[in-house]
């Protein structure tokens, strides 16, 4: 064999990077050859492949491929370290630096343009013993899916977003998005789009694209509002350890990266058995975080009538484009991410998909890009993240609740912003009322706390269940407008049937106190109304206090509704309320309920339940009751997903299916 070297981009001899890779592998070194070591090692070979016979070149092949066994198993030598020096005597060919030879056809059909193209290659037979293998072990995880909870999940990368260090915010910002640790540090380009929960990526390291602007781009799905995943890669990447790695390559990325990533993956995912470990791997990696990313981001935005792989492989940027996703066969990469199920707080499996597409809006299949931010609105964003990473997320439901956008349009633009004006407001009330000052984030955050800190029965019952209150607040109405004009009208004919007759008048007065009663307690509930979303009270709302004369009664009586029974005993109320909540979690548990007939347990459907059975109890000791069995209301609500505002579903009362 003749070796013929060239000057052609050559930082070290071959000799040296071999010393330099048997010394690591010797020492049990986990990085052996650098990426830009391997670049130069496959350059030296593309000049040693000036072979003068086909012999030659498939000794000098094989010889290259023992060596690397040195170092690397088959597998990944295969399916990692060849296509790196074929890709080099492809670019050799193509320059005319290695001269373009006409081969026969292989037996497989396939046409080589040079010898070293033909034999740097493992045979056929051990290329599919290495697939044979990796399918094995791929099954058994699959047979054996590993149990995960999404809020626990969520909530240990979103408090990452605001660790002290960049490594714990790498983690969490992987953990959101499914991207790899080199394209969150410099080598991806994260940019907002025109939903809320999506982001427009481009720079995949498996695409072997160099050029960052030839790289594909297209959507991923967060897991929590994109607006703060986007602020924490921004102050992520200011932070000068990073900014160090900036303009290295990926491999040297990681190799700078990997001890003090992993760490904070064992710490905070593995320790913690937020992940368990899948059959036959030996610890949590960067890919368990993708995988259960996928899970978590197909039970959220897969629509249910989309296969779940078709899903993933899109946002995993393993098919990319609608044109490759209608026309190619699905990624088989993306069974490898297929390694967990999503199970509640008590053990009960997940199955349902998209369960927020009805809240946030079904994610876009083309990027929309949202204008830039102004460097305020990115400081702003700043803050925010330090803010709402101090936010608990106790279940996958109070997720849903968080992100979904209460009487809105699902195409609003969420953003993390204040704007000047009301900051002002804040601050002026927050030094007044709250005796706190300082900066926008500190006047926020005691906001936040104060909001926290709250107890008021009244003002929390309204805020954890505005949507559902307001339908009640709405039906009474128009209950209350029914039964008042059904009285006028019974009033005028027992007027023109009682004239001139001269009966007892305490019928007459007592449909006088009904007709009173019934007005000032419509004129409260428009009041009520009002004051919870505003503008005046509807057309044809009767006055409170309305006058006519008297006259002689009707002849048959006025048939009411039975009058309510008030439960003022604090225990007996109590235990009322808790018989309440029992029925509707024995409603719900029944196997025969589809999700649409079960019930979200709130203040509306318990009050529901006591008004239409005759029975009155304050709001007050509902919230009581509910803050006293909050945990096993939160598990059953977990248990079956439901959010807060699921009762809207329902077009009967849960009278019509509960009674007490």
């Amino acid at each position: 064999m003749t070796f013929i070297l060239t000057s052609y981009s050559h930082d070290s001899t071959r000799a040296e990077l071999i010393d330099n890779f048997r010394d690591r592998v010797a020492a049990g070194e986990r990085t052996k050859l650098s990426k830009a070591e391997r670049s130069q090692l496959a350059l030296h070979f593309v000049d040693a492949l000036q072979c003068e016979t086909e012999a030659d070149c498939k000794a000098l092949c094989e010889a290259e491929m023992a060596l690397l066994e040195e170092g690397y198993p088959v597998a990944s030598i295969a399916n990692q370290y060849l296509p790196e020096w074929r890709k080099a005597i492809s670019l050799a060919v193509e320059e005319g630096r290695l001269p373009r030879q006409d081969l026969e056809p292989t037996e497989f059909g396939k046409v080589y343009p040079h010898w070293g193209l033909k034999y740097l290659t493992y045979p056929n037979e051990v290329q599919q013993a290495i697939k044979q293998k990796t399918t094995i072990k791929n099954n058994i995880k699959q047979d054996d899916l590993q149990p995960i909870r999404a809020d626990r999940f969520i909530r240990t990368a979103k408090d990452l977003l605001a660790a002290e260090t960049p490594y714990e915010v790498a983690v969490g910002v992987a953990a959101l998005t499914g991207r790899r640790f080199s394209e969150v540090v410099a080598k991806g380009e994260f940019k907002p789009t025109s939903h809320p929960y999506a982001i427009a990526f481009r720079g995949q390291l498996k695409k072997g694209i160099v050029n960052l602007e030839d790289a594909p781009t297209f959507l991923i799905a967060t897991l929590i509002e994109a607006a703060t995943v986007l602020a924490a890669i921004n102050k992520f990447r200011s932070h000068p350890r990073i900014q160090e790695l900036s303009e290295l390559d990926p491999d040297e990325i990681n190799s700078r990266l990997n001890t003090s990533v992993r760490h904070h993956i064992k710490r905070h995912f593995e320790d913690s058995e937020i992940l368990p470990l899948v059959a036959g791997e030996k610890s949590v990696s960067a890919h368990n975080l993708r995988g259960a990313y996928a899970e978590i981001a197909s039970h959220f935005f897969c629509p249910p009538n989309q296969g779940t792989h078709r899903f993933i492989q899109g946002h995993l940027g393993h098919v990319i484009g609608e044109s490759e996703l209608a026309n190619r066969k699905n990624a088989g990469a993306t069974e490898h991410y297929f390694h967990y199920r999503l199970v509640g707080a008590g053990g009960h499996q997940l199955n349902e998909k998209g369960i927020l597409i009805e809240r946030v809006g079904a994610l876009p299949t083309t990027v929309e890009f949202e204008p830039e931010y102004t460097p305020e609105q990115k400081a702003i964003e700043v803050v925010g993240v330090e803010i709402m990473a101090t936010a608990k997320v106790d279940t996958v439901e109070t997720v849903e609740t968080a992100i979904a956008p209460k009487n809105e349009p699902h195409s609003r633009k969420s953003r993390a912003s204040v704007p000047t004006g009301l900051m002002s407001e804040l601050k002026e009330l927050a030094e007044k009322k709250l005796n706190a000052s300082g900066s926008n984030a500190e006047v926020l955050a005691s906001i936040i706390q104060f909001l926290k800190d709250d107890v008021t029965p009244t003002i929390a019952a309204s805020v954890e269940s505005f949507g559902s209150t307001f339908q009640w607040f709405t039906n009474e109405i128009e209950r209350l407008r029914a039964e008042n004009q059904q009285l006028s009208k019974e009033r005028d004919q027992a007027r023109d049937q009682a004239r001139g007759t001269a009966q007892d008048s305490n019928e007459l007065e007592g449909l006088k106190a009904e007709n009173e009663r019934l007005s000032a307690e419509l004129a409260q509930f428009q009041q009520f109304k009002q004051m919870l979303v505003g503008g005046t009270s509807q057309p044809g709302a009767i006055a409170p206090s309305p006058s006519y004369q008297p006259v002689q009664p009707r002849q048959a009586a006025v048939v009411g509704k039975p009058s309510q029974k008030r439960i003022r005993n604090e225990e007996e109320a109590l235990g009322r309320i808790d018989e309440a909540i029992s029925l509707i979690m024995a409603w719900n548990d029944d196997p025969i309920r589809q999700f649409g007939q079960k019930w979200y347990i709130g203040v509306p459907a318990l009050l529901s339940i006591f008004r239409d059975n005759s029975y009155s109890v304050s709001q007050g000791r509902i919230v009581q009751s509910l803050a006293n069995k909050r945990d096993a209301i939160e598990q059953h609500h977990e248990k079956h997903g439901l959010g807060q505002r699921h009762n809207v579903r329902h077009d009967s009362p849960i009278s019509d299916d509960i009674a007490m």
